[in-house]
């Protein structure tokens, strides 16, 4: 058996795919797609896919679903389709009923949780469904390798498995 680490799929692509993602710009295709996708994945200290209530900036109460949170902050999806950053304070367990498209989200949100770097995934792309490996995890998605060794960012809401899971 080796002992030797297995490069990871980021250390494998060709030097040309991680070229600046535009002339001048120092950033490089990989950091903009981290970028577009929350930064990398860190611990989120609530669970993600749980569904909460939140008071939002004008007063208003939404209901919502864990993306990430902290000590200080908790970033949601609400009701109102878009994610959002709030106060940690500012959010309790829901406890009132909850739309269907939030449960939806919520069930995305899970399946994305139990995927790890390095699995092979898929994902839907332009009415298509696309096939490659996670290289990183980030908050909102994840980097994947296209068989080609392209970099694609892919939100949650798009990605799943390669193959399915189940239990007996």
């Amino acid at each position: 058996m080796s002992t030797a680490r297995k490069p990871s799929p980021l250390e494998t692509l060709e030097a040309d795919t991680l070229r600046p993602v535009r002339q001048g710009s120092s950033r490089t295709p990989l950091e903009h797609a981290r970028a577009r996708l929350g930064g990398r994945a860190v611990p989120s200290l609530g669970v993600p896919g749980s569904l909460v209530e939140a008071d939002m900036r004008d007063g208003v109460r939404r209901a919502g679903v864990i993306l990430w949170s902290s000590h200080e902050h908790c970033e949601a999806w609400f009701d109102d389709g878009f994610a959002r950053r709030v106060s940690a304070s500012a959010v309790s367990p829901s406890t009132g009923p909850v739309p269907e498209s939030l449960l939806r989200v919520a069930a995305e949100i899970r399946v994305f949780v139990g995927l790890v770097a390095g699995e092979r995934v898929k994902w839907s792309r332009g009415g298509e469904v696309a096939e490659g490996c996670i290289a990183e995890k980030c908050r909102y998605g994840a980097i994947v390798v296209t068989p080609e060794g392209r970099l694609v960012a892919v939100g949650f809401r798009k990605l799943w498995p390669a193959t399915a899971r189940g239990t007996a």
